[in-house]
């Protein structure tokens, strides 16, 4: 490219910009003029020789070229800021974005994520609750962990966790309907996870083909954070992923009235944008990870 090397408050405008695809909500939070960062934008696109955005009736959208170069410079300008932080400021605690499951956050990260801090106390991490779709396409994360099946473009896939899963339920509930048969299931409710994996279809498919399944007007529950929750208070039966419910199997909160263990096709995986510039800080949290949901799998022998 011809010209002067491009200045970091220019990329930064950039970034703004494409973070609310909107150039005066980017002025408002950089405290400029809305005039100012029309004339960055237009001076960056001229010396890359492409559009960034591609201006509409009802806003901005990014470009294929806008896309591309977003996900190239929040990388390196966060990678920048990281080592400014390092040198300048040595006891400044350096931020990860991170994007997770709601569910895998409350039943198998959080529990442990003081290990980390202790290891590592230069760190703060932003943990976000999202799911892979239906989420703003603007939004950049230096990781996820998401119920996958492990195949996504434009990220390295890592799995983690999940899957295996059971039917379980509480104590109480069957201590009023023994469940010793799948006929046995017809007299308690069947409660449904009402996003994808984890499904009755699956694990009748391996239980029990010639069974129906649970009805259509069957209870549905918006994710494990929830679904859980009811399950533990005896309003039903469900299934889960055994790396969600070891412990509560293990101190008699739930019960496995079957002892299966069934292998399903969701689980959950580390997800890491490609091309990977985390840098060490995020190579630190992502092989943490990796360790903790490696001895949590181990520790899941006695129950498969």
């Amino acid at each position: 490219m011809k010209g002067s090397r491009l200045s970091l408050a220019s990329l930064r405008i950039f970034l703004a910009a494409a973070r609310h695809l909107n150039f005066s909500r980017a002025a408002e939070q950089l405290h400029l003029t809305q005039s100012a960062v029309s004339k960055h934008i237009q001076a960056l696109e001229t010396r890359l020789g492409a559009s960034l955005f591609k201006r509409t009736a009802t806003g901005l959208r990014l470009t294929h070229a806008g896309a591309l170069y977003l996900e190239r410079v929040s990388a390196a300008v966060r990678l920048l800021d990281e080592a400014d932080a390092v040198v300048a400021r040595p006891d400044a605690r350096v931020a990860l974005n991170i994007a997770v499951s709601p569910s895998f956050a409350q039943f198998c990260l959080i529990p442990g994520l003081r290990e980390f801090f202790d290891a590592h106390p230069e760190v703060r991490i932003n943990l976000r609750p999202r799911l892979l779709y239906g989420r703003d396409k603007a939004e950049r994360f230096d990781a996820e962990i998401q119920l996958h099946t492990g195949h996504m473009a434009g990220m390295t896939t890592e799995y983690l966790c999940g899957r295996e899963m059971a039917l379980v339920g509480a104590p109480s509930l069957f201590a009023r309907n023994p469940v010793r048969s799948v006929e046995d299931l017809a007299a308690v409710p069947l409660l449904k996870r009402a996003q994808r994996g984890y499904g009755w279809d699956e694990w009748k498919a391996d239980m029990a083909p010639g069974w129906p399944g649970p009805a259509a007007t069957a209870p549905e529950y918006e994710g494990f954070s929830i679904l859980m929750p009811a399950v533990l208070n005896g309003l039903g039966v469900a299934i889960a992923p055994l790396c969600m419910v070891a412990e509560a199997l293990r101190a008699g909160q739930l019960q496995r009235p079957f002892g299966e263990s069934v292998e399903g096709r969701y689980a959950y995986y580390l997800m890491r944008p490609r091309p990977d510039v985390g840098g060490p800080y995020l190579d630190a949290w992502c092989e943490w990870i990796s360790a903790r949901t490696a001895s949590l799998n181990d520790s899941l022998a006695s129950l498969r």
